[in-house]
């Protein structure tokens, strides 16, 4: 089955060269850049990237929403998410190209929080707790951005939307349309303190809204 790796970039021009460069042995990468302002979009075609570029910053979600419309329209099987900052080691995307290949419909990466922040590893676990009962879901690390999507079933995902809420919305529309769903474990290379606890209490209240 054909893959798409769809990758948000946000000025990550010191990371996005050698996660394209990794990323792409396993599938088509497509870069969306949010109308950064340094030489993302350049290094990103440069390492092999189909990049798409936004005219004005339209956020996580209104990144991810353009690189999921792009892989639909291309008639890719099987679409992938993971950061642009290093974060995630694409050497792990044969653990959920292997899931979808199974019959899941939505694989998310659990990463290893040993590492993390305190703050970090509890506002996580309670965020989790939280958004699976609201969802109906048993994930875990339902704030993670690593996630494969059998394209058949992101197509069902009514997502709306613009910035990190997208990682909520998407577990309350995986949960909606009882899609089967797994988790993997990936490795964290780094840690990037991006999403705070702060974000994840907005991303849970985004779904009780919805």
């Amino acid at each position: 089955m054909k893959t798409a790796i769809v990758i948000p970039a946000y000025n990550e021009e010191k990371t996005i060269s050698a996660v394209v460069k990794k990323a792409k042995k396993f599938g088509s990468v497509i870069v969306v850049n949010d109308a950064s302002r340094d030489k993302t979009a350049v290094f990103a075609r440069t390492a092999g990237a189909f990049v798409i570029n936004h005219k004005v910053n339209r956020g996580l979600g209104g990144s991810l929403r353009t690189g999921f419309d792009a892989a639909i329209k291309k008639g890719f099987d099987i679409v992938i998410t993971l950061d642009a900052d290093g974060q995630h080691n694409p050497e792990d995307i044969p653990k959920f190209i292997e899931k979808i290949d199974n019959n899941y419909d939505f694989v998310l990466g659990k990463r290893d929080l040993s590492k993390y922040p305190f703050v970090k590893k509890i506002g996580n676990f309670f965020l989790n707790l939280l958004t699976n009962f609201v969802t109906g879901t048993t994930l875990s690390d339902t704030e993670s951005g690593f996630r494969a999507f059998k394209a058949s079933s992101l197509k069902k995902l009514k997502l709306k939307s613009e910035r990190y809420e997208i990682a909520a919305e998407i577990i309350r529309e995986v949960g909606r349309n009882k899609l089967r769903c797994a988790n993997v474990s990936v490795s964290s290379p780094v840690y990037r303190a991006g999403v705070g606890v702060i974000d994840g209490v907005k991303n849970f209240l985004y779904i009780l809204k919805r």
